[in-house]
């Protein structure tokens, strides 16, 4: 008998129904939910096509003028090679390490995943994630190592849609050059190097399968630390490539008889040596930052050859150390210095302290990072007279203009007066600008920038290229400022008096030279850049000067056989800081000694204690840049080039004062009459011998002299000079005569006409 299907109106069709429209509404609602989820987790996962900048995230070395490495800009060790240059074994060998199904599986490997997800239930916590090369490489890149179910599923789909944009041989290579091979070592070139020490190509069998091992475990795996289980891990990849069809039984047998040692270096050198030249290295990086900015410097693979000549700079370091060593009995425990190329401002050298300190409270070595050669403000003493003496030459002074160092007090508030005091203690003597500055006597340097003005000097300084600290104003110094009380950076003030040497043509000074990018392509190249910061005859007149400090003044322990030296010594206030600044034709150094903690030292003096270090230092700079031996002065004609020869060809008799070497005012004690060229002659008066000023009481009524008999309220004080003081006293309040007095106290009144 035949059953009847149920009509559409029956009950059971109409449950059918009902079925089917839930099934598809729970279907459509489970889609729904699980699109919503993927993208709500999705909403913050990164753009993919930033991958391609990764390309591009190695770092940026860093080389010395004659081509050693010096350093790199990223804390990690990573160079980029293409799939193609990294050996097929070594590509096997971590595809069986680490992903045996990488080239059928989709990205993500549902059996792996099924099998951590057993581990992780019977250990009742996260032992194993599954994770497949595609997956490893999207958490490489984008996210964290946290072990978050949330961070799992991202990975998942970040693994996805890698799949789908990239080949597998895209995303190997990727994997490839950005995994974790311990010590710092990212990617396989980097990892050769760092373990073989040779390219990537180079790497044999065992050694492809050593490599391969590591990114399991980095850190317990690595045969510099434990090269037993290096060895396990090694061999049990050489087995499964065997399994795989990779290789042969025998290769691998073959490759498992080698020691796991063999051509292995014996250590990371490179990541346990002292850095080289370690703070000039940290200021390249500054400058690099400054022009590039920190995206390129850090990630761009850029290729920067610095100024720097490392022979010479292992040499003055060992010279640095060994006058540390011998200057213990003062206190001092760092030095700063600087050598720099005075035609080009290369900095050659750069010498910023001891590159490590004791941490104080483990007692153990740590890197230093501050450079007391460019970072650190200390006070110059005598070394900033210079810059006071250029700005006298500027106004007219001469190098024979006579000063006399008598003592002088200036108030400085409280009732307190300060008074400068000469180094040995002695006074009331005459000389020249000369002379006062080779035996760096201090009160004629306080004398004189009361002269020409604190302003006048810190403008002078300023155009040189001393850059005072931005906290610090440094006119509140007053006068003494002279005496250096302000705080200088050697390099600043190495290059400032540099230009001394070449006219007043200061050469901006530069650690780099030359920059490439990672293709190769030349993106910056120095240029030497001059500045014109001093007239050629004013640095013609200081350069004899400072050349008179090193022959028979404070400077003579700076000399230098068969070369011309000139330069400024400088001791600060109780010798915390001690200095010499100087150059030769070619070649500028400056040298600091002191302690970190700014204390006094014991004793000694920028002559005594810097000076040799100049010395020693330039002498084994001269040997690589002997350059002239005299310096080169702008003769007469050439200066008068750019003047006005109408003003040279006339002839004008002046009267000079014999002491500021200025035109003579009716108050100069000594005088003498010249004649020279219009163009030469001093154009401003004497600033120090004024006409003498006198207070005097003067009736504001009359504008006279005031009298006893002037009302109170109208005498006041004024200064004047002896020309300017009236000559007669105040006529309208007179005495009254005594019979007018008495009219007054009876009340009567006096007749008249």
């Amino acid at each position: 008998m035949r059953r009847r299907k149920p009509s559409k109106s029956s009950p059971l069709w109409g449950w059918l129904r009902w079925l089917a429209v839930g099934f598809i509404l729970s279907y459509a609602l489970a889609i729904g939910v699980v699109a919503g989820f993927v993208k709500w987790l999705g909403q913050d996962l990164p753009d993919l096509d930033d991958v391609t900048n990764l390309r591009l995230s190695q770092a940026t070395y860093i080389y010395s003028a004659d081509g050693v490495l010096l350093g790199t800009t990223m804390s990690v060790y990573r160079k980029w090679v293409p799939l193609s240059k990294i050996p097929k074994t070594l590509q096997w060998a971590t595809i069986v390490a680490e992903d045996r199904k990488f080239y059928t599986h989709p990205g993500v490997d549902p059996k792996g995943i099924a099998r951590a997800v057993w581990e992780c239930l019977k250990a009742r916590s996260y032992v194993q994630g599954g994770s497949t090369i595609t997956m490893q490489l999207a958490r490489n890149l984008y996210l964290s190592s946290e072990k978050t179910i949330q961070r799992k599923l991202k990975e998942l789909l970040l693994a996805v849609r890698l799949e789908r944009k990239f080949s597998k041989e895209e995303l190997l290579e990727l994997y490839l050059n950005t995994v974790c091979y311990g010590h710092g070592a990212y990617g396989v070139q980097a990892a050769a190097e760092l373990y073989f020490g040779k390219d990537v190509g180079e790497l044999n069998l065992p050694q492809a399968a050593l490599l391969a091992a590591l990114p399991k475990r980095p850190s317990d795996l690595s045969p510099f630390v434990n090269p037993k289980a290096a060895k396990r891990r090694r061999d049990y990849i050489l087995d499964v490539m065997a399994e795989e069809g990779y290789i042969t039984r025998s290769e691998a047998e073959a490759a498992k008889r080698v020691p796991v040692t063999e051509g292995l270096r014996p250590e990371p050198t490179w990541l346990i040596d002292p850095p080289k030249a370690f703070h000039f290295v940290e200021y390249v990086k500054r400058e690099l930052v400054r022009r590039f900015g920190h995206d390129i410097v850090d990630r761009g693979g850029l290729k920067v050859y610095t100024t720097l000549n490392y022979r010479l700079q292992k040499e003055v370091e060992m010279i640095a150390e060994r006058y540390l060593r011998a200057y213990q009995y003062t206190g001092a425990d760092q030095m700063a210095f600087v050598v720099i190329h005075i035609p080009t401002g290369r900095i050659l050298s750069m010498y910023g302290g001891r590159p490590y300190r004791a941490d104080p409270r483990t007692g153990k070595r740590k890197l230093d990072h501050f450079n007391r050669a460019v970072l650190a403000y200390r006070q110059p003493g005598s070394s900033f007279k210079p810059y006071v003496y250029a700005a006298a030459l500027e106004m007219g002074f001469r190098p024979k203009s006579l000063f006399n160092d008598s003592r002088i007090s200036f108030p400085i508030g409280n009732g307190k007066w300060w008074s400068p005091k000469n180094y040995d203690g002695r006074y009331g003597r005459t000389m020249t600008l000369e002379t006062a500055l080779a035996t760096s006597n201090n009160v004629i340097a306080v004398k004189l920038i009361r002269s020409v003005g604190v302003d006048k000097t810190i403008e002078v300084a300023t155009r040189m290229g001393i850059r005072f600290p931005s906290n610090t104003n440094p006119a509140s110094a007053s006068y003494s400022l002279a005496l250096g009380s302000i705080g200088v950076t050697v390099l600043d003030h190495t290059a400032a008096l540099a230009s001394i040497a070449r006219n007043g043509l200061r050469v901006i000074p530069t650690g780099i030279n030359r920059v490439y990018d990672s293709e190769g392509k030349l993106i910056y190249s120095a240029k030497s850049e001059h500045q014109q910061v001093l007239m050629p005859e004013v640095a013609n007149q200081l350069l004899t000067m400072l050349i008179s400090v090193v022959t028979k003044g404070t400077g003579r322990r700076a000399q230098i056989p068969g070369y011309q030296v000139a330069g400024k010594t400088g001791t600060s206030e109780n010798v915390k800081d001690v200095w010499f600044v100087g150059f030769t034709p070619t070649i500028a150094c400056g040298v600091w000694l002191g302690r970190d903690d700014n204390k006094p030292l014991k004793f000694g003096s920028g002559g005594t204690l810097c000076a040799p270090v100049f010395k020693e230092v330039v002498m084994t700079a001269l040997k690589y840049y002997p350059g002239e031996r005299n310096f080169r002065t702008i003769s007469r004609e050439q200066i008068s080039e750019n003047s006005d020869n109408r003003d040279e060809d006339r002839k004008i008799r002046i009267n000079i004062c014999a002491e500021s070497g200025l035109l003579a005012t009716n108050f100069c004690p000594v005088t003498y009459s010249e004649v020279l060229p219009a163009n030469k002659a001093p154009k401003r008066t004497c600033p120090i011998h004024r006409e003498e000023l006198q207070p005097v009481l003067i009736c504001t009524a009359s504008g006279k002299l005031a009298t006893p008999n002037c009302p109170a309220q109208s005498v006041v004080t004024k200064t004047l000079p002896k020309s300017d003081i009236p000559k007669e006293a105040c006529d309208l309040h007179m005495p009254v005569p005594p019979t007018e007095e008495l009219n007054r106290q009876e009340g009567g009144q006096s007749s008249g006409d």
